[in-house]
């Protein structure tokens, strides 16, 4: 039995990455409603997927910003809120990452004074570096993260589960 490890960015604007051996199964974009999520998640082959198969799931811990909008914030909280409640319905225990921790363990930081589009772009740009050629081209700025926090996952997971 492989393990699967899936890497999520809970934004709206973030991703769904699954891997196994390094290989990259799954990769979209995050659904937008909980019909969608719930729906994307039995095509995934849950909940019989966690019979046949060791499954670890990351979600990455952010927050909202002061800088962020009332109701961008709501939305945030109320995505992850679904995210908790799918995984919840499935017995599943997601393991949180701050952004912090997975982006230090690539050796990748946000420069000061740097766009947050132009970040997103060497995010991309190092995803890109770090899987399959034959992958490539699924990466996007929606799937980056997710690709990596599953990378980040697949290669922690004995110390993120202590």
């Amino acid at each position: 039995m492989k393990p699967f490890y899936i890497g999520i960015d809970p934004g709206k604007s973030g991703g769904i990455v699954g891997l196994t051996n390094g290989k990259i199964n799954v990769i979209d974009k995050m659904p937008q409603t909980t019909k969608q999520l719930w729906d994307y998640f039995i095509y995934l082959g849950f909940p019989n997927m966690l019979e046949r198969e060791k499954t670890y799931v990351c979600i990455e811990a952010v927050h909202s910003m002061p800088t962020d909008g009332v109701r961008s914030s709501f939305s945030f909280g109320h995505h992850l809120g679904e995210l908790d409640m799918a995984f919840s319905v499935l017995t599943i225990d997601p393991i949180r990452v701050r952004p912090v921790d997975w982006q230090r363990s690539f050796g990748i930081q946000r420069i000061k004074g740097e766009s947050k589009y132009a970040y997103k772009g060497r995010l991309v740009d190092l995803a890109k570096s770090l899987c399959r050629a034959d992958e490539r081209d699924k990466m996007t700025r929606f799937t980056a993260d997710a690709y990596l926090i599953a990378l980040f996952l697949s290669k922690n997971l004995e110390r993120l589960t202590k």
